[in-house]
């Protein structure tokens, strides 16, 4: 049986440790650990990337968060019964500020009676007057105490111009516009009767038309004689003629003072100011039709009438009558005319400038309304002959001699004027125009005269034709010749069943 040397086997064993993978350090080479990444520390439960909550002593959570405008950090406006509506506010908040629609908190802080004022003195586009109505459309209807009607509501005043303006609900200002709207209403009325009982007081008008239609020679103004009352009298007490529908201007019951009107387009137009500077997210005036305004029809004065009412003015303002009634200035624009501005030669007025009259201040001139008001006008023959001679018996020498003045030499003013012309008008039965009606007067005219709506607002110095449009108005013996026309023209299409008849008079 055979047997193995093992002193001579070749089998050998081996100690040595395996070879090591390629990247791990061997036995010899010390091992080097790479550090470990620091764990985030976990946020608590009332932490947030944009804000933080945390309990408070009374056991409410408060929200605070940063001003994304400034970087500030900010309280919530309230406090939260749990943290998981203190979490949705937060959120909430968030969201407003990733679509641009956070607001500050002082955001509309401002009283609207402050930043009404301020937006007046930023506003250098406008012109000194329109401020200066603004500045009394605001007192009158913004700052002044309203009551609604029947006392509804608690018949609390209203005053929004010292509301905030974040405050300035579409609720309050339907609640100011119906005070407004009542607060008007009352105050017309109250004129109404206190006008209706002067005109009682002044039946002696009636009289002294009477009496001038029969040749009876009486003044313009001033008491009449026993003689010719008593003789009115025992002739039936005769009413002018034109004196019915003399009111046709007023408005009926349901229409809305045009002062409030105004009052209304300037609220909505502030706040709307207010939404473009971000003081408020939308404008709160939503009333429908509120700033529509129709003006009432008027029944503009006759040729005669015309004639009549500059007959009963002063001597030396009785050719502003017939001036503004035939070439349709604003009296601002005729009271602003000097001798440089007219050429008697032509019958040509140039328009430059415009009187200008600011509460607190002296009478000066300005710019015309607009830029369409600087024009020139072509006046009637007969207008120019009467100017010729009012110039030649009453202007100052000098080509910056103003055609109408005081006796003293100055600017003829707006409650001056509107005295003498209410009397004048009164003379001749006619107690609802207002000096601005001659202006109807002169646009009427050149409408029956065959002028184009485009002449006319040439003549009128109107930037749009809608504006010239107001001015036109029909009449009575215009519509007789149009109805008499119409029946010429059956007649000429041989018509068998048409008939000319006579139409009376109204």
């Amino acid at each position: 049986m055979p047997t193995h040397d093992t002193s001579t086997s070749p089998v050998t064993t081996s100690m040595t440790s395996p070879e090591p993978h390629l990247g791990e350090p061997s036995a010899n080479q010390p091992r080097t650990l790479e550090p470990r990444a620091r764990p985030r520390p976990r946020r608590g439960p009332g932490k947030r990337a944009h804000g933080s909550i945390r309990r408070t002593g009374s056991g409410r959570f408060q929200v605070r968060y940063t001003d994304p405008t400034s970087g500030k950090r900010r309280t919530a406006p309230q406090t939260f019964d749990t943290r998981a509506e203190a979490q949705d506010w937060l959120a909430g908040n968030r969201t407003d500020i990733v679509r641009g629609a956070w607001r500050s908190p002082e955001a509309g802080a401002e009283l609207l009676g402050d930043y009404l004022a301020a937006w007046l003195a930023s506003r250098v586009d406008l012109a000194p007057r329109t401020v200066d109505l603004y500045e009394q459309v605001a007192a009158r209807w913004l700052h002044r105490p309203l009551v609604a009607p029947r006392a509804w509501r608690g018949a609390l005043p209203i005053t929004i111009a010292e509301v905030e303006l974040r405050h300035v609900s579409t609720t309050m200002v339907r609640d100011w516009y119906a005070a407004a709207v009542h607060t008007a209403r009352a105050e017309a009325a109250e004129r109404a009767a206190r006008g209706n009982a002067r005109r009682r007081q002044r039946s002696v008008h009636a009289a002294r038309v009477w009496a001038r239609e029969r040749g009876l020679d009486v003044a313009p103004t001033g008491r009449l004689s026993p003689a010719v009352l008593a003789a009115w009298r025992a002739d039936g007490s005769p009413e002018p003629a034109g004196a019915e529908g003399s009111s046709q201007a007023v408005q009926g019951p349901s229409a809305v003072p045009t002062p409030v009107t105004q009052a209304y387009r300037l609220l909505r137009t502030v706040m709307q100011a207010a939404v473009r500077e971000g003081q408020v997210l939308a404008n709160p005036c939503h009333i429908p039709r509120a700033g529509a305004h129709r003006a009432p029809e008027r029944v503009p004065a006759t040729a005669e009438q015309v004639a009549r009412i500059a007959a009963a003015m002063p001597e030396r303002y009785a050719a502003a009558v017939h001036l503004a009634a035939w070439s349709g200035l604003r009296a601002g624009e005729l009271f602003a005319l000097a001798r440089r501005h007219v050429d008697l030669e032509t019958g040509r007025v140039r328009v430059e400038r415009a009187v200008l009259e600011l509460r607190g201040r002296p009478s000066g001139f300005g710019p015309p309304k607009t830029d369409a008001s600087l024009r020139t006008v072509t006046l009637p023959p007969h207008v120019t002959a009467i100017l010729r001679a009012h110039v030649d018996a009453y202007t100052a020498p000098g080509s910056d001699a103003l055609l109408f003045t005081t006796e003293a030499g100055r600017i003829l003013s707006t409650p001056q004027r509107t005295v003498m012309f209410r009397r004048a008008c009164a003379v001749v039965g006619r107690d609802d125009l207002r000096w601005h009606d001659l202006r109807h007067t002169g646009a009427t005219m050149a409408a029956h005269a065959g002028a184009s709506i485009r002449e006319i607002q040439a003549r009128l110095g109107h930037a749009t034709v809608a504006a010239a449009m107001i001015y036109q108005h029909a009449t009575d013996e215009r519509d007789r010749l149009l109805a008499e026309r119409m029946t010429a023209l059956a007649q000429a299409a041989g018509a068998e069943n048409v008939h000319a008849l006579p139409l009376r008079r109204a």
